[in-house]
């Protein structure tokens, strides 16, 4: 049976409301890379976010979460420049990043301290990592 005209607007409508809901005037407390599937860790790594109500994004390459996708961003060309300039990527957060576990034993083991956790070296957060160069 082919869908109505009704039932396709009904359907659009609840996505938009979805997203209107889950998204807009939401804050974006925390972001990072993870493994997409542990048991195929050739997926590689998947962006994911979290808002002030605490509900956690993440983007895939369809609607069935078969692997991490990239999120393309699109702003106007003086932001970018700007951005441009504080070395920051204005064009996509790709797939593929190292993973946030992988990132900290990164900076663990390039500041000697791979020995202790990261809690122990004095970091509480992801964003105290800075890069030294």
């Amino acid at each position: 049976m082919e869908e109505t005209l009704k039932q396709k607007y009904d359907r659009t409508k609840m996505w938009y409301n979805s997203a209107q809901k889950l998204l807009m005037g939401r804050t974006i407390e925390n972001v990072w890379w993870q493994e997409w599937d542990e048991d195929y860790p050739e997926e590689g790594t998947g962006l994911v976010f979290v808002t002030d109500k605490g509900d956690a994004f993440f983007v895939g390459m369809d609607d069935e979460g078969n692997g991490p996708g990239a999120l393309h961003i699109g702003m106007d060309e003086k932001r970018q420049k700007k951005l441009k300039k504080e070395g920051i990527c204005t064009s996509c957060l790709p797939v593929g990043v190292e993973s946030n576990s992988s990132y900290k034993n990164m900076w663990l083991k390039m500041h000697g301290l791979d020995n202790k956790s990261w809690d122990e070296s004095g970091h509480t957060e992801l964003e105290e990592v800075k890069d030294d160069s």
